[in-house]
């Protein structure tokens, strides 16, 4: 069951990119347009893939995804929680990367991933653990 909870936050993060690559404007992602309104180098209802390319967007999709994905294919207790902290991580730069033109804002997306992510891995059963409940009581 939690590597089905692994592959289906890997799985959400990548759709969650690609749907804000289809609907992000340079308005979402740029606090020049949020603030004054204009640039000198776009439009602010420029859509963002077009004018900050498509390459930054699989990047931020490689680093939601990436830390789920290695959670479900080692399947270790302890890997998941390097995968928490990992997201975690991710959360914490896309705060600080916010005021950038950049999809950084989208890492913001790793907070509930860390969560749901955190539940999963505490109810993770290890190996000994399953070995100590089919052993007989002496």
């Amino acid at each position: 069951m939690v590597r089905t909870v692994w592959w289906a936050l890997a799985v959400t993060a990548v759709a969650f990119t690609a749907w804000n690559a289809a609907s992000l404007t340079m308005f979402d992602v740029s606090m020049a347009c949020s603030k004054i309104g204009e640039s000198s180098s776009y439009q602010c209802s420029d859509r963002a893939v077009d004018v900050l390319g498509v390459w930054p967007l699989i990047g931020v999709g490689l680093f939601l995804a990436t830390p789920p994905a290695m959670a479900a294919i080692a399947l270790h207790k302890r890997f998941s929680w390097i995968a928490v902290a990992a997201l975690v991580v991710l959360f914490m730069a896309g705060i600080a990367f916010v005021t950038h033109d950049s999809y950084s804002s989208l890492l913001v997306f790793a907070l509930p991933m860390a969560i749901i992510g955190s539940i999963a891995a505490a109810f993770h059963r290890t190996a000994s653990d399953a070995r100590r409940k089919q052993l007989p009581a002496l």
